[in-house]
């Protein structure tokens, strides 16, 4: 099949100024920050023990192993637009080895950790030679939360506090970007409502043990009684990120961007004939296989062109809504160009 999109005139002639301005193929560098979600952890496990293995190259908002039709992610639709985009791993390895570029996230980590992976990232940015910090244009994509939501929250007295010490940690690492990083358009993606790991129907034996493990703030009997309160933490915090974004710190610069994009907030996984469908997850039913990076892939890049106000808060299909840049609007979608319509 060709690619979706038409990619013609889809590179600016002369790369943009205005953040406002940027087309899909001005994008040189992609980058990424987070949790195991990020890492790649367990996109092709086979068994439980495979969990612990790093896909770094098929990671849905920053892998570019192989092309878009083998493993749907960001930089391999970005690919298409700008063959010569770089910064993404291509194959298995931890978060400190050479291979994963500039996936800076690593499995466990937590909104306390955001500030120290966005240093590294900017240091590894910096001292890349590859790199033209002043000249190249590019895409930093946040997750974080889950681990939060699931080992954190249950053990913070209230757990409401949570919210104070993740303003503090998210503010930290935007301005790192927004200070060192000139060209930058930042996707803060909405963090993952955890509660749907009590609502999957046919759950297989090892998987309700590994909840426990991997979520007990959620699952083990003793917080279950707390859900209810934790939902709200968790649609709280959403909010606060939400909100962080349209700040004006963020967007006084006319080359750097922070948006938020919700595709995550309302997300619930598919069924088929009745009971979860369990193709979307990894063997642990906690990550995502890889065909749940394909999903998260695909709105992820739909989220990016749609205009503040009109984001998609759920996944669908991969492939079945897959938007393109227009003539009429050929730019990734920014605060600014949607309140101001076509710049």
């Amino acid at each position: 099949m060709p690619f979706f999109c038409n990619t013609t005139g889809m590179r600016s002639s002369v790369p943009p100024n205005s953040v406002d301005k940027l087309r899909p193929g001005d994008i040189d560098i992609v980058g990424a920050i987070g949790d195991s979600l990020t890492a790649g952890n367990g996109a092709m496990a086979t068994n439980i023990l495979e969990v612990l293995v790093e896909n770094k190259g098929i990671s849905w908002s920053i892998g570019g192993q192989a092309n878009w039709r083998q493993f749907l992610t960001l930089p391999n639709i970005l690919k298409e637009f700008n063959p010569s985009l770089y910064g993404y791993p291509v194959k298995d390895g931890v978060s400190t080895s050479k291979s994963s570029r500039f996936n800076a996230a690593e499995g466990g980590a937590m909104s306390q950790d955001i500030p120290h992976q966005a240093r590294n990232l900017v240091k590894r940015m910096l001292s890349d030679p590859k790199v033209d910090v002043k000249k190249h244009w590019k895409v930093i994509t946040i997750l974080i939360g889950g681990n939060d939501f699931c080992s954190n929250i249950c053990y913070t007295n209230p757990p409401e506090k949570a919210l104070e010490y993740h303003e503090k940690n998210i503010l930290t690492a935007l301005r790192i970007f927004r200070d060192y990083l000139p060209r930058t358009y930042v996707n803060l993606v909405a963090s993952p409502n955890v509660d749907i790991l009590t609502k999957m129907k046919g759950k297989p034996s090892e998987c309700v043990t590994m909840h426990v493990f991997e979520c007990p703030c959620f699952v083990a009997t003793r917080f279950v009684a707390n859900n209810k309160r934790y939902v709200k933490l968790i649609e709280k915090w959403n909010r606060l990120q939400m909100e962080i974004t349209t700040r004006e710190e963020f967007h006084s610069k006319p080359d750097f961007t922070v948006e938020y994009q919700p595709f995550i907030a309302n997300i619930s996984i598919p069924e088929r004939n009745g009971l979860t469908d369990f193709s979307y997850m990894s063997v642990d039913c906690f990550h995502l296989s890889q065909k749940g990076y394909a999903r998260a892939s695909n709105a992820l890049w739909n989220n990016m062109l749609e205009p503040i106000g009109e984001k998609t808060l759920n996944w669908e299909h991969e492939f079945s809504n897959f938007k393109c840049p227009s003539q009429d609007m050929p730019y990734l979608r920014t605060l600014n160009n949607s309140l101001n319509g076509r710049l």
